[in-house]
């Protein structure tokens, strides 16, 4: 970590150093005197190093949580540590370098009895399928990327990097860039940024963002495992977004194109509307040879009650074109790590109700719910959080899943299954 604050910091001086003026008159001495020269450059490296600011954190999340069948006849049970250690080191009105990366370690792994989790078409439980190593880690580079700006009018962030595109809490229809979709039941965001090029430009009660995504500029297919470099003009996939602020309301225009890649187009709104935080989300696939027409769109509620607010409620609707509800088509979906339980049907819903301040400040309970209507599988979760002094902050989950085997929800726990999870996280 040492080295990194190190390079980031080398790099950030060499784009802010301004040689003082008037070496060779401050120093007295002549302008070809190597030893003013070197005077010089040292005082200078000490004046950039004053400037530098530099920031380390992160976060680390211990999940343990054991599922068991419905005939409480056998379990599965398992431990991991994983979360996100980030350095960021900045020259104040000049530029910014920012580094993170996820890891994730297995701590321990359990079954006995009739294990939970053997879907439709395979021939083993997932727990045991899907052991991992106890003795080591894996690491995975999360964002690293350069900011810079001009004038501060255009601000430009160069490298690896997630976009946050679109208001919707569970289901994003709009995110056309991020490889992954958001986990709402996940307290840690361990996507990997795209690299790319984003430039922000700022236009009073509206914003411009384009993103140039680099990420097919080079692609895996090459003989004996290669890499293939192309053509970056026909690889490169343009996106931009437009939002404005109009009577208390946020609109957005986004869009996506590119010579190998199906356009997008998608409009999103969020504000107020008798007491509720509403937002929605509208997304179209435009049809072209090998890809055919196709829509997404998303809508939901929030709201806090109570003279201190200490009730919330939110809901959300959610329907993908693309999605299906024919169940055989899952183990090859699984196969393929292209299982998402909140995206591989048509129809979900979503609905929690929560309360802040149970009997003490900073002890929180929450009854949550997930619907896929298209293959009638639900998961239903209650969690109790506590984050109160001198205990680390924690959350202590049932979850709940049924609605048939082999389902959305039920893929890889079981049908009628229940789930009881510890998440512990801490931040540094």
């Amino acid at each position: 970590m040492r080295r990194v604050i190190l390079l980031l910091s080398a790099a950030l001086g060499l784009l802010a150093f301004t040689a003082p003026s008037g070496w060779a008159q401050d120093a007295g001495g002549d302008v070809f005197d190597t030893s003013t020269f070197d005077q010089a450059v040292q005082q200078g490296t000490q004046d950039q190093k004053a400037k530098l600011e530099t920031q380390l954190g992160g976060s680390l999340l211990y999940d343990t949580s054991a599922t068991t069948t419905a005939a409480f006849d056998g379990y599965g049970a398992s431990g991991s540590f994983s979360g996100k250690a980030f350095v960021k080191v900045s020259v104040p009105d000049s530029a910014s370098a920012y580094l993170a990366y996820n890891f994730s370690k297995s701590l321990y792994q359990g079954a006995a009895g009739t294990v939970p989790g053997a879907p439709l078409g395979t021939s083993g439980p997932v727990l045991s399928q899907a052991a991992g190593d106890l003795y080591g880690a894996s690491y995975a580079l999360a964002e690293i990327y350069l900011s810079v700006d001009i004038a501060r009018a255009v601000f430009f962030r160069i490298g690896n990097q997630l976009l946050a595109w679109g208001p919707s809490l569970i289901w994003t229809p709009v995110d056309f860039v991020n490889l992954e979709r958001v986990n709402p039941l996940s307290p840690l965001d361990l996507r990997v940024g795209k690299p790319g090029i984003k430039a922000t430009v700022p236009l009073g009660i509206s914003n411009v963002f384009l993103f140039a995504d680099l990420s097919q500029t080079v692609t895996p297919g090459g003989s004996g495992g290669a890499l293939v470099v192309n053509d970056p003009v026909r690889s490169t996939t343009l996106a931009a977004r437009w939002d404005l602020t109009v009577l208390g309301y946020e609109l957005a225009l986004t869009g996506m194109t590119g010579f190998d890649a199906q356009s997008r187009a998608g409009f999103d709104f969020s504000g107020r509307l008798l007491g509720f935080d509403v937002y929605g989300e509208l997304a179209a696939a435009v049809p072209t040879g090998s890809s055919s027409f196709s829509w997404s769109t998303s809508l939901g509620l929030q709201r806090t009650l109570g003279e201190l607010a200490y009730w919330s409620l939110a809901a959300e609707l959610y329907y993908s074109g693309s999605g299906t509800s024919d169940v055989t088509a899952y183990p090859g979906l699984a196969a393929a790590r292209a299982l998402n339980p909140l995206y591989v049907g048509q129809w979900y819903a979503y609905a929690s109700i929560g309360r802040a301040h149970l009997l003490v400040d900073g002890v929180s309970a929450a009854l949550a719910g997930f619907a896929d209507f298209s293959d009638g599988s639900f998961l239903a979760r209650l969690s109790a959080t506590v984050d109160v002094p001198t205990v680390p902050p924690f959350t202590l989950s049932v979850s709940w899943a049924g609605g048939g085997e082999g389902r959305a929800f039920t893929y890889f726990t079981g049908n009628n299954a229940l789930t009881v999870e510890l998440q512990m996280t801490v931040a540094f």
